[in-house]
């Protein structure tokens, strides 16, 4: 399958249209979509990101340029709109706690920073104390563009049901609890 791209969601939203397309969310955590392989060095020493997980199947960041500029990378491919496997949000969980818990700033991304790089900072968030619908609107008001699909936001309720290393056992919010949150740009207009 080949995929292809328009630069008019970029163009349409001035927050989006810079080079480093990312917000910080909490702490040391951003989220974002994707950014040309020629930042990288920014991204190192100006930002001082030196941890990026990649949630693209359609496109990878590249890995030497990345270790070139002591950045540690992680690639969790995911088609867009779907949500991550399991597994692999386990994983990639287990992955940014690690780095978070060493001080490190860490990247996680997407092709937009829309929906598959929030389900992963969602689960991040959650798995650090932080109760879900709380999650979900400080990801929110960090990057308003955030707008999981559907697909993702039960991916997440399922995840919080399931996760076994969980601080605190949080109740699983109803979807429309978390969809009026992630949504509420929506109702905005």
């Amino acid at each position: 399958m080949e995929y292809q791209f328009s630069n008019a969601f970029y163009e349409a939203d001035p927050m989006i249209a810079s080079t480093l397309n990312f917000n910080w969310v909490e702490g040391n955590l951003a989220v974002g979509g994707r950014f040309p392989m020629e930042a990288a060095e920014e991204l190192a020493q100006k930002e001082g990101i030196r941890a990026i997980v990649d949630l693209r199947m359609e496109a990878s960041d590249n890995e030497d340029i990345l270790q070139r500029h002591g950045i540690s990378f992680l690639r969790l491919p995911t088609e867009d709109r779907c949500a991550i496997a399991a597994p692999m949000i386990n994983d990639g969980v287990e992955w940014v706690r690690n780095r978070l818990h060493a001080g490190t700033k860490v990247l996680i991304h997407c092709e937009h920073g829309i929906g598959r790089s929030a389900l992963l900072a969602l689960c991040t968030l959650v798995s650090e104390g932080i109760e879900p619908l709380d999650a979900m609107e400080r990801l929110k008001k960090a990057r308003p563009v955030v707008s999981p699909a559907p697909e993702q936001l039960e991916a997440f309720r399922g995840w919080i049901e399931h996760w076994p290393y969980a601080k605190t056992a949080f109740k699983v919010p109803s979807f429309e609890a978390l969809s009026y949150i992630a949504y509420a740009h929506l109702r905005a207009s």
